[in-house]
C-alpha cells in the first residue's frame, strides 16, 4: 500500500495550515501542497477546502484524519518503544559458543558477569562444538574458532590463541623427546578434529600430519589422556591447566609453537545491532584481553626454563 502523502495530510492536520506542516517537517510549503494534492488524486477525493485564509477538512478528510490518526499514534508509540528497546538493556541475548577452555575461562564467566550487573537481560548459552546456522536458529552471535569462512556473516577477532605441545614424563622417558615437529610421525599424538597440526617456524607456519590412535574433541579428556602418558598433546595453553607450571607434564617443542588470531565472534550483518549485542560483546573482549594476558605470561614463563 501506498502512504506517500499521508505524513504531510497529518501535518497539516495538526499545524492547521500548509506553512505550519512545512516548519514541523523541515521542508517547503509547495512540496507539501504536492503530496497532499497527489494523495487526494490517489484517493479520488479532496480532503481539504482551501482558501487564502484558512484551511478546513472536507467530509472525507475527516474520515481520513480519524482513521489515520490513530493509527500514527500508534505506530509512533511502536517506534518509540523499539528505539527504546535498543536503548536500553533487556531483552534476550542467544549465544552459541565453542565448548573448551576459551568458554570456560573467557564465555562463562564474561556471560555471568554481565548477567550480574543488568539483571533485566536474559541470557541464553548454547556451548556446543557444532557450527550453527545463526540465522536460521535465531542466536544473535555465535563465537568460533579457526579460519573463517565467506559465509556473508560479519567475524570479529576476539582473542589470539598459543597451541602448546606437551607430554608426560613418563611418555618422553619411554619414546624419547621430539625436538622438530617432524619428528611427530613416530611419536603417538592425541588427535582432536584434524590431523593435521600447525606449528611454526622461522616465523611461518608450519603444517604436520600426525596420527594416533586417540581422537578425543573434549579438553578434559585430552588432558587426562596426555596425562596418563597415552601420547602428545598439542593444544591452547589455557586446556592444560596447571599441570606445565607444576611438573606434572613436560612442554615440548618450545620454539614452534603457532600463535594466531584464530578466536572470533560471528554475527549477522546487521545495520543496528541491539545495545545488548554490543554490551555482550564488550565483556568478551575485556575477560578475552584478560585472559590472553595471563597466557601470555605463562607461555613468557615456560619458554624461559
Amino acid at each position: 500500500m501506498n502512504f506517500d502523502g499521508l505524513t504531510e495530510f497529518l501535518a497539516v492536520v495538526r499545524a492547521g495550515s500548509f506553512t505550519g506542516a512545512a516548519k514541523i517537517l523541515g521542508v517547503s510549503v509547495p512540496h507539501v501542497s504536492r503530496q497532499v494534492a497527489r494523495l487526494e488524486a490517489r484517493l479520488g477525493t479532496k480532503l481539504f477546502q482551501r482558501n487564502t485564509r484558512s484551511v478546513h477538512l472536507t467530509q472525507s478528510g475527516e474520515t481520513l484524519s480519524k482513521s489515520s490518526g490513530k493509527i500514527a499514534d500508534d505506530l509512533e508509540a511502536a517506534l518509540s518503544e523499539v528505539s527504546s528497546a535498543q536503548r536500553n538493556l533487556d531483552g534476550r541475548l542467544r549465544i552459541a559458543a565453542l565448548s573448551g577452555s576459551f568458554a570456560d575461562q573467557v564465555v562463562g564467566p564474561a556471560m555471568n558477569e554481565m548477567a550480574a550487573q543488568h539483571p533485566d537481560v536474559e541470557i541464553v548459552i548454547d556451548f556446543n562444538a557444532r557450527q550453527v546456522d545463526i540465522l536460521r536458529e535465531g542466536y544473535d552471535f555465535a563465537i568460533r574458532a579457526g579460519p573463517m569462512q565467506s559465509s556473508g556473516l560479519i567475524a570479529r577477532p576476539l582473542s589470539s590463541r598459543t597451541r602448546v605441545a606437551a607430554a608426560s614424563p613418563e611418555y618422553l622417558a619411554k619414546n624419547g623427546e621430539p625436538l622438530h615437529p617432524t619428528e611427530l610421525k613416530d611419536h603417538q599424538c592425541i588427535l582432536t578434529h584434524s590431523n593435521a597440526w600447525r606449528f611454526a617456524e622461522n616465523g611461518k607456519p608450519l603444517d604436520v600430519t600426525v596420527a594416533g590412535r586417540l581422537g578425543l574433541n573434549s579438553g578434559p579428556a585430552i588432558l587426562d589422556a596426555c596425562a596418563r602418558g597415552l601420547g602428545v598433546a598439542y593444544m591452547a595453553v589455557g586446556g592444560f591447566g596447571n599441570t606445565l607450571s607444576n611438573g606434572a607434564l613436560t612442554p615440548i617443542l618450545y620454539d614452534f609453537w603457532h600463535t594466531d588470531r584464530s578466536i572470533h565472534i560471528v554475527r549477522p550483518d546487521r545495520r543496528f545491532t541491539p545495545r545488548r549485542v554490543d554490551v555482550a560483546m564488550a565483556f568478551l573482549e575485556t575477560f578475552a584481553k584478560r585472559i590472553e594476558a595471563l597466557e601470555t605470561q605463562e607461555i613468557g614463563t615456560l619458554r624461559r626454563r
